[in-house]
């Protein structure tokens, strides 16, 4: 077992490395396009929405908070959620005297999927002041690696936790400067692990080579091992068209899939890419169990595509999400009334980020960002909507695995498995 953990914490450094590399390469570039008072370079074509602006930049009695959210592409309804939830919680805390009697301010990029656009975005908006950044869904590791450099917490839906802030591992200290709300992919993969020991025999995993992907495939691995799962008997790395949400051909890997013996597969891919696979293995009568990634049904992108090849496919999802108490059904709601359609849980981790960055403000009363860092830090049982939720120096990822309910989609809705791995109920 100890051999089995030296060489995951070593696959987790050799991917750290990589990841500290590509950061270095964005700080020379961004080095080089020069400054100007915005000092983000260009951001020529990028998309920008702003809520509760005053003509202010962040002063006069106006907070800044930043959010950078890939609004198209393939994860396009994620960065559309963070967007529109941030707008309606500011919306809200403006109604109530913002914070510390200051109005706040959200401006939300459109990164497009593009890290180098994203790392210049958050140079942007901590120069034009913005107390904290939110985001990114898409280039999670091109905002943590800002944020460690600026020293400026990052801090909502960034890049779905995992990897991207725990460079080393879960075990491992957490980047300082980053906190991610919502979804997890340590617990995610840990969920589908969980299923994999009980119920497949031989298991595939299909997984994007991005701190995402990445991130995913270790829970299941680390999970699947631990609780004593059969057999690994493919793992391979799919490169996906992220900014345009283009799909690809997974024909070969379907047939390497049957030729190894797998009766579940993984399939760690944008929910487009998830379901062109579903199809795929529906046509050619291949019988597999699909398990997929927190945002397989997130929202109903992948059930619509995939039609009656959805049916049967295992994910998990947030428990309080399933049976919403009334402060969520409340958001859920107002959301539904104002945008005409359901917030996905990334768009609720949103609110939930953006909340307890209040709280956390008015605690340490200031915006100084080694303040905010700290205070993030000690903050126990906030009562979000997703839950309680706490931070501490190691832990910065608020979703854990016992805060997750594997469900299977029944050709028209995601119920929750009648018997969840483990025994329970």
């Amino acid at each position: 077992m100890e051999v089995m953990r030296d060489r995951k914490r070593s696959k987790f450094r050799m991917t750290s490395a990589f990841a500290l590399a590509g950061a270095l390469a964005l700080a020379i570039a961004l080095a080089s396009c020069g400054g100007g008072s915005s000092g983000g370079g260009s951001t020529e074509g990028s998309d920008t929405t702003t809520t509760g602006d005053s003509g202010g930049s962040g002063g006069g009695g106006e907070m800044l908070i930043g959010q950078i959210a890939g609004t198209t592409g393939a994860y396009g309804s994620v960065g559309v959620a963070m967007e529109n939830a941030g707008s309606l919680a500011v919306e809200q805390l403006n109604e109530a005297d913002g914070i510390m009697g200051q109005q706040v301010k959200l401006t939300t990029y459109n990164d497009k999927a593009d890290a180098t656009l994203s790392s210049q975005l958050f140079q942007r908006l901590v120069s034009d002041g913005a107390v904290a950044v939110l985001g990114s869904g898409d280039t999670g590791p091109a905002t943590a690696s800002m944020a460690e450099r600026l020293k400026v917490v990052n801090t909502g839906a960034v890049d779905d936790a995992g990897l991207t802030i725990y460079p080393n591992g879960p075990e491992e200290p957490p980047y300082e400067w980053v906190f991610s709300f919502g979804l997890n992919t340590y617990a995610w993969g840990e969920a589908l692990g969980d299923y994999a020991t009980e119920n497949c025999e031989a298991l595939a995993v299909l997984h994007d080579p991005s701190t995402y992907g990445e991130g995913g495939n270790e829970g299941i691995q680390i999970a699947y091992e631990d609780r004593g799962g059969k057999k690994i008997v493919l793992d391979e790395t799919i490169t996906e068209n992220w900014s345009t949400g283009a799909t690809v051909s997974l024909d070969s890997e379907l047939s390497k899939i049957n030729d190894a013996g797998a009766d579940c597969v993984v399939v760690w891919l944008t929910p487009q890419d998830t379901a062109r696979f579903a199809q795929e293995a529906r046509n050619k009568g291949t019988d597999l169990t699909i398990l997929g990634n927190d945002t397989m049904n997130a929202d109903d992108t992948f059930s619509k595509l995939a039609g009656p090849a959805a049916k049967g496919a295992i994910g998990a999802s947030i428990t309080t999400e399933l049976e919403p108490g009334p402060e969520l059904q409340e958001f859920i709601d107002e959301y539904e009334a104002k945008f005409g359609l359901a917030p996905n849980p990334f768009g609720i981790a949103t609110r939930d980020a953006i909340y307890m960055l209040k709280q956390v403000i008015e605690e340490a009363e200031s915006t100084e960002p080694d303040a905010i860092r700290d205070t993030m830090e000690e903050v126990q049982d906030f009562q979000g909507l997703t839950g309680d939720l706490s931070f501490s120096p190691q832990e910065h990822a608020t979703i854990t695995r016992g805060q997750l309910t594997l469900v299977e989609f029944d050709g028209k809705e995601w119920k929750p498995l009648a018997k969840q791995p483990g025994g329970g109920e």
